[in-house]
């Protein structure tokens, strides 16, 4: 009996459905937002759900499963950062689905997975910065070695 069992399935086969929802996850975690199709948003939910369970307390087997997860070294440490740090204090109900309507094209229901709670992201500009200064360093140094 299936009582109380909520699993959607995809027709193209165990390993690359779990290979999809892996893709899924990351281009969530990335982004911040992801526009799929309404079964893909709702297999979706409950994993993003316990990642970010996991990223909330940073332990040698949480690092382990996220990396075991999403294969992505500088993802987790985002996620144990950014997510996790954002996120201590709420209890759940870390995503929500929004649904879109219809696709025009072939009249699949559309739906967008988005955080519930606003994730605080860190300042990129800090490595934007240094870059700017390594090219300029360079050009000093160019300009030297003219004279």
């Amino acid at each position: 009996m299936r009582h109380r069992v909520k699993k959607i399935k995809f027709k193209y086969g165990s390993d690359a459905n779990r290979m999809l929802v892996r893709k899924l996850a990351r281009n969530f975690l990335n982004n911040s937002r992801i526009e799929t199709t309404i079964k893909k948003v709702k297999v979706l939910k409950p994993v993003i759900e316990k990642l970010v369970e996991k990223a909330k307390i940073e332990t040698q087997a949480n690092k382990n499963y996220l990396l075991k997860i999403l294969a992505d070294k500088n993802l987790v440490l985002r996620m144990f950062k950014e997510i996790g740090q954002s996120l201590k204090d709420k209890l759940g109900g870390y995503v929500r689905i929004v649904r879109l309507g219809v696709r025009h094209s072939d009249g699949s229901e559309m739906g967008r997975l988005e955080w519930a709670y606003p994730v605080i992201k860190s300042d990129k500009s800090e490595k934007i910065g240094s870059q700017k200064n390594r090219k300029s360093d360079r050009s000093d140094k160019s300009d030297k070695s003219e004279k």
